[in-house]
C-alpha cells in the first residue's frame, strides 16, 4: 500500500522557488531519481515561511532510502534557505468512499 508523506520546510517560499527556477536541470535530475526509488507524486504547497512538500510513494521505507541518501537535496535546501530539518510525517492511503 502506498503511503503520503508530508514535509514541512521552513524558508521563504520566493526564495525557494527562486533557487529551483535557477538550478532546474538539478531539480528534475533529484525528481527522476525519486520517481526511479518509488515516488509517485510530488506537489509543493506555499505558506507564510514555509514550503510543504505532498508526496505519495510505494512505501515509507522507499521514501525513507532516497531522502537519506539523495546527494543534492541538501545541496538545494541550503541554497534555498532551509536551516533546519524539515519534519516530515508519514500516512498509510486509506481506501475511502467519496475520495478522488
Amino acid at each position: 500500500m502506498s503511503v503520503m508523506v508530508v514535509g514541512k520546510f521552513k524558508t521563504d517560499p520566493a526564495r525557494m522557488a527562486a533557487v529551483f527556477r535557477d538550478q532546474k536541470k538539478d531539480v528534475l535530475a533529484v525528481s527522476d531519481d525519486a520517481k526511479s526509488h518509488g515516488a509517485l507524486h510530488h506537489h509543493f504547497a506555499l505558506g507564510d515561511g514555509q514550503v510543504m512538500v505532498i508526496d505519495e510513494w510505494e512505501s515509507a521505507e522507499a521514501f525513507q532510502q532516497f531522502f537519506k541518501t539523495q546527494s543534492k537535496i541538501p545541496e538545494l535546501m541550503r541554497a534555498a534557505g532551509v536551516e533546519e530539518d524539515p519534519e516530515f510525517a508519514i500516512y498509510p492511503m486509506g481506501d475511502m468512499p467519496g475520495q478522488f
